[in-house]
């Protein structure tokens, strides 16, 4: 659902990039609250891992492709705060270094992946889970749920940016666009449900602490408090092998945004619009598209589409945790502060 340059107009998207700039200030802000020496790391590999996912797209109709947005999945391993960072370091990762999805439209897709997408996910996942037992399986049936409705909804995201910002005379209306984006994505939706699903379940089973969704459980004293330093190698090397070997079998359709800006269009077999009248007719070309890893692959080296993945895994994973070790700093400086302070106000 990565949206490309020229989709929706200038002021609009100058609009939602700043709103994501502030509410990402904010939510670093919050993070600091929740980051400790577990959850550093983690967050890092939920980074690292969601970009391995991503690439990874699976059919979903004849001719339509989908992939995990991984608002929901973050948001029930991390939190609803450090979750919207790490699934906008690698939006940042993937338009910046892979050309995927336009630089003047990152603001747009931080703001329906990220942002919305994480706190829909978030907000689901908590009313589910006071409903269901707090178990793996409890977890699970609530993480597939929250991940439908936050895909279909951030989908939404998009009409309301097109509403505001998109110019191209089209031959559907906002409802069917509407109502296009919704289906496919909540059949997305499905996927990733169970994608998300497998990932928490595994990591409650093997780390609970390491579980956002299920903090204030009575957790084994043997492993409540321990560095996830083994646990986080495991999952960086199933994020290996997503990138670097399953990649190679992902669909090559396009995904449910893409195929839906295509409609009212004719396509020949190449891909290029032939004829007709559709919201793809104004993507433009991404700014960064003669780069080394544009696309998913190394510049003039052929079927190196799961090196590049491996690249961009360890890229992720070393932006997402030197950011999260940084913001984590700070708070251990702060809290440091504080007695001192306290000391010298009493003295």
């Amino acid at each position: 659902m990565h949206i490309s340059n020229g989709i929706i107009d200038g002021p609009v998207s100058l609009a939602y990039g700043v709103v994501a700039v502030a509410l990402l200030a904010y939510c670093l802000g919050k993070a600091r609250h929740d980051l400790n020496d577990r959850l550093a790391p983690m967050a890092g590999l939920v980074a690292a891992f969601i970009f391995a996912v991503q690439m990874l797209n699976f059919p979903v109709l004849p001719g339509v492709s989908g992939h995990l947005l991984g608002g929901t999945l973050a948001a029930a391993l991390v939190g609803p705060w450090v979750g919207a960072l790490c699934v906008s370091v690698v939006l940042i990762v993937q338009a910046l270094v892979f050309a995927d999805g336009g630089i003047s439209a990152l603001g747009l897709n931080i703001s329906n992946m990220a942002l919305l997408g994480t706190a829909v996910g978030f907000l689901v996942l908590t009313a589910l889970m006071k409903l269901l037992p707090r178990t793996a399986a409890g977890l699970g049936l609530a993480v597939f749920l929250a991940s439908i409705i936050s895909v279909a909804l951030a989908s939404q995201g998009f009409v309301l940016q097109y509403f505001l910002g998109g110019d191209v005379p089209l031959t559907i209306g906002y409802g069917q666009i509407s109502a296009t984006m919704a289906g496919v994505h909540v059949l997305i939706g499905i996927g990733e449900g169970l994608i998300a699903t497998v990932t928490v379940t595994t990591v409650a089973k093997v780390r609970p602490d390491l579980v956002y969704a299920l903090r204030g459980q009575r957790l084994d004293a043997a492993v409540r408090g321990t560095f996830p330093r083994r646990f986080v190698l495991a999952g960086l090397g199933v994020a290996a092998v997503l990138a670097g070997g399953v990649s190679y079998l992902a669909s090559s359709s396009p995904d449910g945004l893409d195929a839906t800006t295509l409609e009212g269009c004719t396509v020949n077999d190449a891909g290029e619009i032939i004829g007709g009248s559709c919201i793809a007719q104004r993507a433009g070309g991404h700014e960064l598209g003669g780069s080394v890893l544009a696309d998913y692959g190394i510049k003039g080296l052929d079927g190196s589409t799961g090196l590049a993945g491996l690249i961009g895994v360890v890229l992720t994973f070393a932006i997402g945790l030197g950011v999260f070790w940084l913001v984590r700093r700070r708070r251990a400086a702060a809290t440091a502060q504080a007695p001192a302070e306290r000391v010298g106000v009493e003295g």
